[in-house]
């Protein structure tokens, strides 16, 4: 699967002036960081904790805004949403998807950074 379907590297590069340094920076920071706020994600939702969740959803909806990712930016919203009304049933759904979105959009990444940005 290319990455072209999970995120719009077009559209990513163009929110940061098309500087692929500070693409490939943000790009490396999120691949890195962003499986642990996934993690801060699925401890809010097993602890119950609906304010602990939008909170680390919100974190990571700011994080895949950088990337034009449309399938990963939906979920979390949702799941944010959700945590902000405190529908924690509905939001173990959501988050298994927005988990599997966003387990894709770090394959993604890692295959784009590891091909390289050249021009």
């Amino acid at each position: 699967m290319s990455h072209e379907t999970i995120f719009n590297l077009d559209e990513a590069l163009a929110r940061v002036d098309h500087d692929r340094d500070i693409f490939q920076m943000i790009a490396e920071l999120f691949v890195e960081h962003g499986p642990k706020d996934l993690a801060e994600t699925r401890a809010a939702l097993a602890a119950q904790d609906a304010t602990a969740l939008a909170r680390s959803a919100h974190r990571l909806k700011g994080a895949i805004l950088q990337f034009a990712a449309p399938a990963a930016l939906e979920a979390i919203k949702e799941l944010e949403d959700l945590g902000k009304t405190g529908n924690l049933n509905a939001a173990v759904a959501v988050c298994a998807k927005m988990e599997a979105e966003l387990l894709r959009l770090f394959t993604a990444l890692r295959q784009v950074l590891d091909k390289g940005l050249s021009p």
